[in-house]
């Protein structure tokens, strides 16, 4: 149906054409005519049926591409671990008077009074530099709020004093070289803590 059709349609179309245009010098006969248009014919049907898909053509899909396996880098090999023996008198032993104090002591009691003089929040660590008679030697720990006054029993004994000073200028007080001893429980002697100092006044 389709070959008919354009056969026809050529025929028109050259017929137009030549009926349109000017006068030919040299006249084709009508089988020249016929065979040209035949020609023509022929030559769409074969460009349209080249273009169309055919039915039987199947897509066949890509391979996929190969992937490269990682790579992994050797580390170098670690010789073994060897331990050396530990000399047991060279091991750092805690202080025997960095303990926490007794909810009962044993040794006789003192009265103190440490003054906050320091202008600033004191944190305060109260120790003791030697064991008592009854094998006692603890550290207190004491809060105290700015310019205030606080009156603590502790074991009978001397001691070194460390603060940490908190508020508009942090700083850090201590006894240092000095030993405050406290043995006399009729007295209460007061201890001052200043920015820099920790002493009896």
């Amino acid at each position: 149906m389709k070959k008919k059709y354009l056969t026809i349609v050529s025929l028109f179309i050259i017929t137009l054409i030549s009926a349109c245009g000017p006068a030919p010098t040299q006249s084709l006969s009508a089988a020249e005519i016929s065979n040209t248009a035949i020609a023509n014919a022929w030559l769409s049907i074969t460009q349209t049926a080249a273009a169309m898909p055919t039915t039987t053509s199947t897509l066949t899909p890509l391979p996929p591409s190969e992937t490269p396996l990682a790579t992994f880098t050797l580390l170098p090999t670690l010789p073994p671990a060897t331990f050396a023996s530990v000399n047991n008198s060279a091991v750092a032993t805690q202080d025997p008077c960095d303990q926490i104090p007794a909810e009962k002591p044993q040794g006789a009691l003192v009265k103190v009074k440490f003054v906050n003089k320091s202008g600033g929040f004191v944190n305060l660590s109260f120790g003791m530099t030697t064991p008592n008679t009854q094998k006692e030697c603890v550290t207190y720990s004491y809060t105290l709020g700015i310019s205030s006054e606080s009156v603590a029993t502790v074991l009978a004994g001397c001691y070194w004093g460390y603060a940490w000073i908190t508020g508009k200028a942090p700083s850090v007080a201590r006894t240092g070289s000095m030993i405050l001893c406290v043995t006399d429980p009729s007295k209460t002697p007061p201890i001052w803590i200043t920015k820099e100092t920790i002493y009896f006044h």
